[in-house]
């Protein structure tokens, strides 16, 4: 009678031990999946307000401030991705303007892969969908704006599907601001710093302005603030 009892203790004992087992495993299929997911999606709301041209604290806010007031700033964004600097080449200083479908000049973005997205990377018809701006009233690339209604920066996203996540990346373009009369114009020239590469996988960009320039282009002064990009 008493091995009878033991003999069933010890079944008992190894089922709670499969059930347990069977459990951690539903756990860790069904449970790490949907955390590594939650994580994603923070990651990819807290890279998408370091783009977000409301947050003062942004990477375009920051350049723009720079490009008023001078000075320079450090700009820091924990998160792994990859930098590109599109900067304007010397020889079209102050000309350097992105155009619609024509050049990639005067833009710096950022290129970062997740397991989820926010942005769609396929139309209705299942095409891939390019660059989607973030900056009310502005295409990507952007065409000119007006001074004292449209800020200089214009922030663009897409995403693309790579393996089992998405490559997603945030472009900032400048663009050239005209007054309605047409007798002033302002647009900021991002240049690349002389210790600095056009690549970078660093998380710290450091902005300066070096000069204000003044332009007569098309029958109006433009003026033109100089800002050099550090990619560190």
């Amino acid at each position: 009678m008493k091995n009878s009892k033991a003999q069933v203790d010890v079944i008992s004992a190894i089922l709670i031990v499969l059930i347990a087992l069977g459990l951690t495993a539903t756990a860790y299929t069904w449970g790490l999946p949907l955390i590594q997911k939650r994580q994603d999606t923070a990651v990819v709301e807290r890279i998408a307000s370091h783009f977000d041209q409301n947050n003062a604290n942004s990477l375009p806010s920051r350049i723009e401030f720079v490009a008023n007031n001078g000075g320079e700033q450090a700009f820091t964004l924990d998160a792994n991705g990859v930098w590109l600097l599109n900067p304007c080449p010397a020889q079209e200083l102050p000309s350097c303007s992105p155009k619609q479908n024509a050049t990639e000049f005067n833009s710096i973005e950022f290129t970062f892969f997740s397991k989820v997205t926010d942005v769609s990377d396929k139309d209705a018809e299942g095409k891939p969908i390019g660059f989607i701006s973030k900056t009310p009233g502005a295409s990507c690339p952007p065409s000119a704006g007006i001074l004292g209604k449209d800020k200089s920066s214009a922030v663009c996203v897409k995403s693309k599907q790579s393996q089992d996540g998405y490559e997603i990346t945030y472009k900032i373009w400048f663009r050239e601001l005209d007054e309605t009369a047409g007798t002033r114009g302002f647009k900021i020239d991002l240049t690349k710093h002389e210790g600095s590469s056009y690549t970078s996988v660093g998380k710290t960009i450091r902005i300066s302005r070096q000069s204000t320039n003044q332009v007569p282009a098309a029958g109006k002064t433009l003026i033109i603030p100089e800002i050099k990009i550090l990619l560190e």
